[in-house]
């Protein structure tokens, strides 16, 4: 099966060089380059071109390669238990920041339909459900639906809930969306190209250099363009003065596809451990039914594969129709607070904003960031913005760093552990008769193979690289170091 999503596999992946012809003048300077062709960066670029600003667009690989082009498409202001975590997280304190948060997730939603509905986009209005899988995370259901309904979301309780899987009572939000994610990117793209908006693909962003009111933004090849505000849309920043790699926790999350006669008309994720995802949809005009699950630390753990081979069992189990299609995965980024980060990156670069944090739910988080970077730019700022983003470090999160450098220190360990590990020889796309080096090339972290989607990944901040060494997320911005062969073997091989 392919570890390429759905979404790209029935398409096809655009090539990874440059959409607009021509590198921008030496002496061109845009009001923006957003760094990043995501569901965030594309948002902030749309935003800004309609609002007359000039903007170029600046991708490492293709539009929608990283998160936003694996993800589950799914729109919605009811996140699993999100907002039932958060409540406990902030306390009553924290409640005007919830409700925020909310506010944010009910605009990038109406945004989104709006968006979709004006330009052709499909998308499915469908019923949000958190349910308990087993009688013990009954509690636990009731918790999120109360959280969901004191900070004015229109939820229902459903005591027996009538879903395909077994489910002991559910939480239900009506009129969220479902989508193709890619069809979302490149119906955005489009619009920002329409509005004047500027593309450079293939082209990766590794420094900033900040003179006056100029940005420099430098990189491989050559890669030297100007603005005067940048975005960085990438996940985790990859610009990084203010070190927030060390207050995200980078976790992957897998997905698989499956062709089914009759797909469930809901999007459901359960309340319990392992959590399970599912919705139905359509793809080349067939059912579709979507599972995921099984998330965990990047680079830690039990093997990938045998994640992905969990899934596949659960769905026999509950889905026995189902036929597979694709299975893979996608990397998201929790922070200490749970909550987005998202605004300046901060003395000497104070014209440079980040955005990231969101907790596996990019496409509604990264909508609401990108319109209020956008809003920020133009004085026109979104009115949830400051409650939501604005907040100094708190005491209380000082644990979660804490265990946020654990993780670190105990992947790093894990990893040494296990021993430097070459891919099968049939993964291993090798040049110039040399091997990758499996060392992160930004902190020094020793990588792990992972065995379904052959690639090389940092249990220290989420870095991954393919196979041949090229980076394929960040914070990394270099590609991995090559080793010689030695008398046919790779020098510092083990077997």
């Amino acid at each position: 099966m392919s570890a390429e999503s759905v979404w790209w596999q029935h398409r096809g992946r655009p090539p990874a060089q440059p959409v607009d012809p021509g590198q921008p003048g030496p002496d061109e300077t845009f009001d923006t380059v957003v760094v990043g062709a995501g569901v965030t960066g594309l948002t902030t670029a749309l935003a800004l071109v309609r609002a007359g600003r000039s903007v170029l667009v600046v991708e490492a690989r293709h539009p929608g390669a990283v998160t936003t082009g694996r993800t589950t498409g799914k729109v919605s202001a009811l996140q699993g238990t999100t907002l039932s975590s958060l409540t406990s997280k902030h306390g009553s304190g924290g409640r005007r920041r919830l409700e925020a948060y909310v506010e944010s997730s009910v605009a990038a939603r109406d945004w989104v339909a709006g968006f979709c509905e004006e330009h052709g986009v499909p998308v499915q209005r469908r019923d949000a459900v958190t349910y308990a899988a087993a009688p013990d995370e009954v509690p636990t259901v009731r918790d999120e639906h109360e959280a969901a309904a004191s900070l004015g979301l229109d939820v229902r309780w459903r005591g027996t809930p009538d879903l395909p899987v077994p489910a002991h009572a559910a939480t239900v939000l009506p009129d969220q969306l479902q989508i193709d994610p890619v069809a979302l990117v490149l119906a955005l793209l489009d619009q920002v190209r329409a509005g004047g908006g500027r593309l450079l693909t293939g082209r990766r962003v590794q420094r900033l250099r900040q003179r006056g009111d100029v940005v420099h933004v430098l990189g491989e090849d050559g890669l030297g363009v100007r603005g005067r505000h940048v975005v960085l849309a990438t996940g985790t920043p990859v610009v990084d003065r203010r070190l927030h790699f060390a207050r995200l926790t980078p976790e992957r999350s897998y997905l698989v596809a499956y062709r089914h006669p009759s797909p469930p008309e809901v999007m459901a994720l359960s309340a319990g451990s392992p959590g399970r995802s599912w919705r139905g949809g359509e793809v080349d005009g067939s059912g579709l039914l979507l599972v995921g699950g099984e998330g965990h630390e990047t680079g830690r753990g039990p093997t990938e594969s045998s994640r992905v081979d969990r899934l596949r069992s659960w769905t026999a189990e509950h889905f026995p129709d189902a036929v597979e299609l694709a299975a893979w995965s996608a990397q998201d980024y929790v922070s200490l607070d749970g909550l987005p980060l998202v605004g300046g990156l901060g003395s000497p670069t104070s014209r440079v904003s980040v955005a990231t944090g969101y907790r596996k739910w990019g496409l509604t988080s990264g909508v609401a960031a990108g319109l209020a970077l956008a809003g920020e730019q133009t004085g026109a700022p979104v009115p949830w913005a400051d409650d939501l983003y604005t907040r100094a470090p708190r005491l209380r999160d000082l644990p979660a760093f804490l265990g946020v450098q654990a993780g670190v220190a105990a992947g790093e360990v894990g990893s040494l552990a296990r021993g430097v590990r070459r891919p099968p020889s049939k993964a291993a796309t090798e040049a110039g008769g040399c091997a990758a080096l499996p060392v992160c090339t930004h902190f020094g972290g020793t990588l792990r193979w992972n065995d379904h989607e052959q690639t090389y990944d940092c249990p220290l901040h989420g870095s991954r690289f393919s196979a041949d060494g090229e980076v394929l997320e960040g914070p990394a911005t270099r590609s991995l170091a090559r080793l010689p062969r030695r008398g046919g073997r790779h020098a510092g091989e083990t077997s």
